[in-house]
């Protein structure tokens, strides 16, 4: 090893130490990269790399723009531009190495020095849940935070929460860890995956202030995060595990975006047996895929499949619902597991899954597809807003107020809420058994009832849990 390699190692394990932070990206950002990505999309290198130039004028410190330039001039045989620019990615942040490692776009200097050393540096960096723990704790303390192994199932956890909400989160996600090892992915992830949630404030961090954003597994940093212990940390947890799969089969395999968030978002909503079977439940994505399947809007199964994340990420509102029916479809059906199974063995045959819908339901995956669009069309509707008249709480609800459940910000006048025990900073967290991690669940649950209807809320406040019963009233005006 000479000493040019030597000291390139050590200066990217330096930069490797720590993770950068990450933060929303404005409007205009985004903006700016969707003109990139549709540059690349049409093999147009010359205007990729022309727009990324631009691009890192204003935004100089963007770490995956980096990486793109520095596929750029890769694709355009500028083989000591692209090494300079992955260097710059590297040390900007960029941490997706296993991407990185089998990217066509950097296919012509993955022999380089500096591309081998970029991987060897990757691989010594500390990814036991020791040291994800401890870069935790130094970016937001241990104040109010608790910390825990999983070595069974190697998760590490560093979460904001009492007691008694840890302790469920962990054994859900033990739960839903124990399910998508049998029924999908066999073994857990090589290493260890952080799962943190952390209090609002230390979320609007994260996540750079956007509230849209419920959470985000970032495989580079084998960490998930999320803002609360509901929806979205169940579909992050998809995904790494998922991430865990794909490595474990040797980077042979990268899935296709349909079927990365068709997996996540199937496990969103689910009921759990007794003898730790899941039911999936339908949510308010199912109501936008029935819409467009009675509307005749559904994208073809043959376009769906051959998207790249680009392209998909454009209309998610409408491709996220559409992939989830289809995993629902496959779940009744009975073929979940055989549908993934057959994928993974015949992968190579085609990346696209089609060829596994038509071995396990043995007839061509068009006429699939079509059955499919028919069950779709016969669903019903799931009500899952509350119109003045339909039965209510009577609560507003503080959206960034609580990681649990819902912390009550105002109770309404002539209400079910004002009848009752409730206060403003109250903090529910199930009803009727059924957790209520945030608004959206909460209304969905309430939704689903009519008036006169009585539940029985579990309740937080100031630390100790207590339960309320009251009758549901229609929602009136707002005073």
């Amino acid at each position: 090893m000479n000493r040019r390699w030597i000291g390139l190692l050590c200066l990217l394990l330096a930069a490797l130490s720590t993770a950068p932070a990450t933060a929303a990206q404005p409007p205009r950002q985004l903006q700016s990269e969707r003109a990139v990505f549709r540059a690349f999309d049409a093999g147009d290198y010359q205007r990729a790399a022309n727009l990324l130039e631009e691009h890192l004028k204003r935004w100089p410190d963007d770490p995956d723009m980096i990486y793109n330039l520095a596929c750029a001039y890769c694709r355009l045989g500028e083989a000591e531009k692209a090494g300079e620019a992955l260097l710059r990615a590297v040390r900007a942040g960029f941490r997706d190495f296993e991407h990185m490692r089998t990217d066509p776009d950097l296919a012509a200097i993955r022999g380089e020095e500096l591309f081998q050393a970029i991987l060897e540096a990757a691989r010594r960096v500390d990814v036991s849940p020791e040291g994800a723990l401890k870069r935790w704790k130094e970016k937001f303390g241990e104040d109010g935070y608790r910390y825990e192994t999983d070595e069974q199932r190697r998760l590490a956890f560093a979460t904001a929460l009492d007691d008694r909400s840890h302790r469920e989160m962990r054994d859900m996600l033990q739960r839903q860890a124990d399910h998508l090892r049998k029924t999908l992915f066999g073994e857990p992830p090589a290493y260890f995956v952080l799962v943190a949630v952390p209090t609002p404030s230390d979320a609007n961090i994260v996540f750079g202030g956007d509230a849209a954003i419920g959470g985000r597994y970032e495989h580079a940093n084998r960490r998930l995060i999320a803002r609360d212990i509901g929806r979205s940390l169940r579909h992050e947890f998809v995904h790494a595990m998922h991430y865990g799969h794909m490595e474990r089969l040797g980077l042979t395999q990268a899935h296709p975006i349909w079927i990365q968030e068709g997996l996540a978002t199937l496990y969103e909503t689910y009921e759990e047996g007794k003898n730790g079977s899941i039911t999936f439940l339908p949510n308010d994505r199912d109501n936008v895929a029935r819409r467009l399947a009675n509307t005749g809007r559904l994208t073809k199964w043959a376009d769906l499949f051959s998207m790249s994340p680009q392209q998909f990420m454009r209309r998610p509102g409408q491709l996220y619902p559409q992939v989830r029916a289809i995993f629902e479809y496959l779940a009744e059906e009975g073929k979940l597991g055989d549908w993934y199974h057959a994928y993974v063995e015949h992968f190579t045959d085609d990346i696209s899954g089609a060829r596994a819908l038509g071995i396990v339901f043995d007839r061509p995956a068009h006429e699939v597809e079509q059955t499919w669009r028919n069950w779709l069309r016969k669903r019903p509707e799931i009500d899952t807003d509350i119109d003045y008249g339909d039965a209510a709480l009577g609560i507003e609800g503080d959206i960034n107020g609580s990681n649990d459940g819902v912390r009550i910000a105002r109770i309404l006048a002539n209400s079910a809420a004002s009848r009752s025990r409730l206060r403003p900073d109250d903090v529910i967290v199930s009803i009727d058994g059924r957790p209520t991690r945030n608004f959206a669940e909460l209304r969905a649950i309430v939704a689903a009832r009519r008036v006169g209807e009585r539940i029985e809320l579990r309740v937080r406040r100031n630390g100790r849990y207590f339960k309320v019963l009251l009758v549901l009233q229609p929602l009136r005006g707002v005073r």
